[in-house]
């Protein structure tokens, strides 16, 4: 048999001698970065914290949304808009039309940020403001033919629909009242400051609410709405009818005393005692109340 001779041949020999178990802790000690990198693959890493599962806790297209949100909002342009266009119990939708500053409003009120508001006032004056525009906006989408927001769709269905954006999020006119404005600020007087585009409606208030005298406002929107024969009739003769406003929400009336010790807050003595002696009596009775378009 011929003798071997070749250097790397018997290395090679050599290495076959040695056990696995020794080559397997020279390999682990020895570990290359790029062993490592096989150890644990960038696509290991990756499912570790994928970048498909950011996106699914923070999607892009929320992310998107809140970084949209400004943080203050501007109410004198619909101020200017509201002293402008509004005339006693009458207001001039046309007008509102015409104004580019409006659609700027309501492009504001869906991209501000409620939550950046701290204070009850400042909270309580954007969501007023934010109700009354919004419904104008409303009005507008289906101007001229407009008789009754009562029409626009089955089952008062203008105040139903999710029409409208309000801080980034799609609302309707009932979202803001009975989810946000109601539960929220517990205040009946909202009832005289919401219009809802109806001749029954209290009137709207000719400038926007702001937080400096928003209590000032309601107050005076409220003794203005209890004081309207139009709308509410206290006689000792004729008897008492009143807005219907008293009945639909009469449990938030009752929250703040009942309607009774509400509606004495704006009265005579005499009315007062008339009010108080019909409703014990069950003599009270509601008005018609009338949808129709409260335009100029």
């Amino acid at each position: 048999m011929k003798r071997i001779n070749s250097p790397s041949l018997t290395l090679a020999l050599a290495l076959a001698l040695i056990p696995a178990n020794v080559m397997a802790d020279e390999t682990t000690t020895t570990t290359p970065a790029s062993t490592a990198a096989a150890t644990t693959p960038a696509s290991t890493a990756a499912a570790t914290t994928p970048a498909s599962t950011a996106a699914a806790t923070t999607p892009a297209s929320t992310a998107a949304a809140t970084t949209a949100l400004t943080s203050t909002i501007d109410h004198a342009a619909f101020d200017a808009l509201l002293r402008a266009h509004v005339k006693g119990p009458r207001v001039d939708y046309a007008g509102f039309a015409k104004n580019a500053a409006f659609a700027k409003y309501i492009d504001a009120i869906g991209t501000f940020n409620p939550a950046t508001l701290t204070s009850r006032a400042d909270r309580l004056a954007f969501y007023i403001n934010a109700y009354n525009a919004l419904t104008i906006s409303g009005v507008l989408k289906h101007l001229p033919g407009l008789k009754s927001v009562e029409a626009v769709y089955p089952d008062f269905g203008f105040f139903k629909r999710a029409d409208f954006k309000v801080g980034g999020k799609a609302m309707s006119l009932n979202n803001l009242e009975h989810d946000i404005i109601r539960p929220e600020f517990k205040d009946p007087r909202v009832h005289a400051a919401l219009n809802c585009a109806s001749v029954s409606c209290p009137p709207l208030l000719a400038e926007a609410y702001v937080p400096t005298k928003v209590e000032a406002q309601l107050e005076k929107q409220m003794k203005a709405f209890v004081l309207d024969s139009a709308r509410n009739q206290v006689d000792a003769t004729k008897g008492v009818k009143l807005s219907m406003i008293f009945d639909w929400f009469s449990k938030d009336f009752k929250a703040n005393g009942g309607v009774v010790t509400f509606m004495s807050k704006y009265l005579s003595t005499e009315q007062a005692a008339t009010l108080s002696s019909s409703m014990t009596a069950g003599k009270v009775t509601y008005l018609p109340y009338d949808w129709n378009l409260n335009k100029l």
